[in-house]
């Protein structure tokens, strides 16, 4: 199985930039999430990522910390975010544009995230990192 720890993936996405070009118009244009923590989507992973291997807190407490990356990508439910992680680590731009398109498609924050991991998968990402 490819997995890494959330805390090592964590550590990789805080040294990416804060804006790209198709989550900034997912955010702009379709939804941004109203519990997000931080200003920007990196600054969001990077807490999300690192606080899974706690029990967290708040809206994002946890009865066992999860160590997982693959997993926490897998349950991630906020369709910018899943496009930020994938432009982040460097998927090409066209597959980056087909989910984001998919997504947009798909309406629902749940569908749309099913949407963008159906064409960006964790191997997929997992591979760039």
């Amino acid at each position: 199985m490819t997995d890494i720890r959330c805390k090592t993936f964590s550590s990789i996405l805080s040294t990416k930039a804060d804006h790209y070009p198709y989550s900034d118009k997912y955010i702009d244009e379709v939804h941004d999430s109203p519990d997000k923590t931080g200003n920007t989507e990196r600054e969001h992973m990077v807490e999300w990522f690192k606080s899974n291997e706690t029990k967290g807190y708040g809206s994002y407490s946890r009865q066992i910390p999860n160590k997982s990356a693959r997993r926490c990508y897998n349950g991630l439910m906020n369709a910018a975010s899943l496009l930020w992680i994938a432009e982040a680590v460097g998927i090409d731009e066209s597959t980056v544009k087909h989910a984001y398109e998919a997504a947009v498609a798909a309406g629902d924050y749940r569908k749309a995230c099913g949407a963008i991991r159906k064409v960006i998968t964790w191997d997929m990402i997992y591979a760039m990192v």
